[in-house]
């Protein structure tokens, strides 16, 4: 019997196929997955690498035209970015900026090769925080959209992304003190600063051994704040006690945009800023982009006093064009120019331009001339017709006229020849010369109206004859021909206006004839004098001139009318002003003198020139003269100048310090303590009127805050927030 075949092998080796086959299907199912979730996740990863590297590109678009605005608003103002949108919305990435670009496409919305650049809003307000807490900046808030498109991809994805920022402005007269140069603080005595300090460049602190120097507020700056002396600072002084409330370095500077340079990109220089103060050449428009920044066309008065002695008083520039003319027989009530006195700090006279503030007030309450202009001016009604800022300037001396001083106007008619060359003072230049030879040694001097010019103390001897503006006449010569030497002193610095003169002709011995100009001897430097301003116009009163500024008396003290009909007098009251008027000084340089100024006196020993207690509330921008190595600028604590002897006296200043500028006329080194003047008491104090938008004095500038309020991703083609 034979056995029956078994299939239990053949049963296993077919479920083992179908397992194999099975697990072969599902590998090849899940491989398959694998494979297109890997496909997919690339796909994944590809569109979204393009959509940020277009989102990138879009947000440099953006950042491109974010840097041309922001440099145009440090410069020149909104005003000109606002008149300048069009060309930034063609400001876009290119391939001369880097090749990458060829591959994109921008646009804003559906546009192509443009962005959007819109100004949202003109007077959006914000408050600043650290390191300018506090600070109001108002300004136009700006948005900017870009779209960009990877043209050479595969997905073409368009990103889109937006800003905002603020171009903002902050009233310079908020900070108690604001230097755009080197700060120097360095008090003999006890100080005490209320307000914000900033500087845009490097500070440098160092109160005298045993002097505390108290800050009540923060202190920043866009440099360093040292706390020792600026090394150009030759002076010797231990270190006293310095309290900070706060201390912020290496912060942005906050730029005055000045627009006096529409050449060149520069910001804030000295020259610039101090342009603002100047008379506008002739052809330049009120309305360019420099015209706009001087303060020349924006007060409701200029004064202008020109060779001869002349004065022309008319309406402001932006008034009405200057078309109000102001009749001798009105500015006489309180223009005056017959003055004259010492400065003991220049070494020189001042023949100022004299302002009696308080018959200005009352001529500007009562006048039917300029007032009416005032209150048809923009933004000018009946009620804030009164003055409220005046531009004076001195002309005199700044032309090519020579006026001849010291001789009379009167000459013979006749033409006298001479066969010797005429002594100083006794013709009208020029001399001429035919064939007539002279071996005199010494040319002809006469004495001239300025420009100064001072000289080296040691004589020079040379072989040559010195080259023209070199030198003040007289000059010595010794031997002749070849041997022949001239001596003179040479000039080492020149103030005012340079060197003009007058011209003659010599023969010394040559044939042919050779023109010398000789040199204007200074005999008066240029000033404003404002009087009589306890009591201001019942609108505040800003003062503009390019020239030395001095305030005599107290100023700003006094309210016109009180409730029960008697003026209030705030000189004896330290920090109080609750009753003053907006009121600011922009000046070539700052001199305070107290009532008890006597011009008649100004030359006399310091004995002779006591002080009496004096108030000045009021903002000042003004220059100084910087530490060389030489000498000591004189530092925050001599920031307003003096000329008498204040020992033991209250000097009290309520108001705002900014610096701008090296002083151009007033440029004498602080002269140190003892001879022209001693100090006071200083009760200084910022004004808190400031920080409130209408207490802010007339003409107040601005410095540019820059603020991002917004960054974001938009919707593709999106053309606005």
């Amino acid at each position: 019997m034979n056995p029956r075949p078994s299939n239990k092998r053949a049963r296993k080796d077919g479920w083992a196929l179908l397992v194999v086959l099975a697990l072969a299907a599902t590998g090849l199912l899940v491989m398959g997955s694998v494979m297109t979730w890997s496909n997919e996740n690339s796909a994944v990863v590809s569109r979204n690498n393009e959509y940020f590297a277009t989102t990138y590109a879009a947000e440099s678009a953006t950042e491109k035209v974010v840097a041309a605005v922001v440099q145009d608003d440090q410069n020149y103002g909104e005003g000109w970015v606002f008149n300048k949108t069009a060309t930034y919305s063609a400001s876009l990435p290119t391939a001369s900026d880097d090749p990458y670009w060829t591959n994109y496409q921008f646009s804003g919305g559906t546009v192509n090769n443009t962005v959007i650049v819109n100004r949202v809003s003109q007077n959006t307000q914000t408050v600043l925080g650290p390191p300018y807490s506090g600070l109001n900046s108002v300004g136009a808030l700006y948005e900017i959209i870009a779209n960009a498109q990877n043209v050479s991809s595969e997905y073409g994805i368009v990103s889109t992304v937006g800003q905002q920022f603020l171009l903002g402005q902050v009233p310079i007269f908020q900070f108690a003190i604001f230097y755009n140069d080197t700060l120097e603080i360095d008090p003999g005595a006890n100080m005490n600063i209320h307000g914000l300090v900033h500087g845009n460049t490097n500070l440098y602190i160092m109160p005298n051994s045993g002097v505390t120097l108290n800050f009540s507020n923060n202190v920043s700056a866009t440099g360093n704040i040292i706390q020792g002396e600026n090394p150009l600072d030759p002076s010797s002084r231990g270190m006293g006690t310095i309290v900070f409330n706060g201390a912020t370095s290496d912060v942005m500077p906050l730029n005055l945009p000045v627009g006096t340079n529409v050449s060149g990109t520069t910001t804030n220089v000295g020259q610039n800023v101090n342009a603002i103060l100047q008379v506008p050449p002739a052809g330049e428009l009120s309305s360019s982009t420099t015209g706009t920044n001087r303060l020349f066309n924006q007060v409701d008065l200029i004064v202008l006093v020109s060779n001869g002695n002349t004065i022309t008083v008319t309406s402001g520039v932006d008034i009405n064009g200057q078309a109000t003319v102001i009749s001798n027989n009105q500015w006489s009530k309180f223009i005056s120019t017959n003055g004259t006195f010492y400065n003991g700090r220049e070494g020189i006279n001042v023949d100022p331009i004299d302002i009696d503030v308080g018959a200005l007030r009352q001529w500007s309450a009562t006048n039917t001339v300029l007032r009416p202009a005032l209150a048809s001016a923009p933004s000018r009604t009946a009620s804030t017709a009164d003055i409220q800022s005046v531009f004076v300037a001195d002309m005199r001396f700044l032309s090519n006229t020579i006026i001849v001083t010291n001789i009379s106007y009167t000459t013979n008619t006749a033409t006298l020849t001479t066969s010797n060359f005429p002594t100083a003072s006794s013709y009208f230049p020029p001399v001429t010369t035919n064939t007539m030879a002279t071996t005199s040694s010494t040319y002809p001097t006469v004495n001239f109206v300025p420009p100064v010019t001072t000289t080296n103390a040691t004589s020079t001897t040379t072989s040559t004859h010195p080259m023209t503006g070199t030198y003040i006449p007289p000059i010595t010569t010794n031997g002749s021909g070849t041997n022949k030497t001239y001596t003179y002193n040479l000039i080492t610095g020149y103030i005012y206006n340079g060197i003009t003169g007058y011209t003659y002709s010599s023969i010394t011995g040559v044939t042919t004839n050779t023109t010398y100009i000789t040199n204007y001897t200074e005999f008066a430097e240029p000033g404003i004098v404002l009087t009589n301003g306890a009591a201001l116009p019942s609108n505040g009163l800003s003062i503009v001139s390019p020239d030395p500024i001095y305030v005599v008396g107290n100023w700003n003290v006094t309210t016109q009318v009180a409730t029960n009909g008697t003026p209030i007098n705030l000189t004896t009251q330290s920090y109080q002003v609750t009753n003053t008027l907006p009121s600011a000084l922009y000046t070539d340089a700052i001199t305070i003198l107290s009532p008890a100024w006597t011009p008649n006196n100004s030359s006399n020993s310091i004995s002779s020139r006591t002080a009496t207690g004096d108030t000045v509330n009021a903002a000042i921008l003004t220059g100084v003269v910087p530490s060389n190595g030489t000498y000591y600028s004189g530092g925050v604590e001599n920031y307003p100048r003096l000329l008498e002897n204040w020992s033991g006296v209250n000097l009290y200043y309520n108001g705002s310090m900014v610096e701008m500028f090296t002083s151009q006329i007033g440029n004498a080194p602080w002269p140190g303590t003892g001879t022209v003047y001693n100090p006071p008491t200083r009760d200084w104090a910022f004004d808190t009127n400031f920080t409130n938008p209408s207490g802010l004095p007339p003409l107040t500038p601005r410095v540019i805050s820059i603020t991002r309020s917004s960054w974001t991703s938009l919707p593709p083609r999106t053309t606005q927030f």
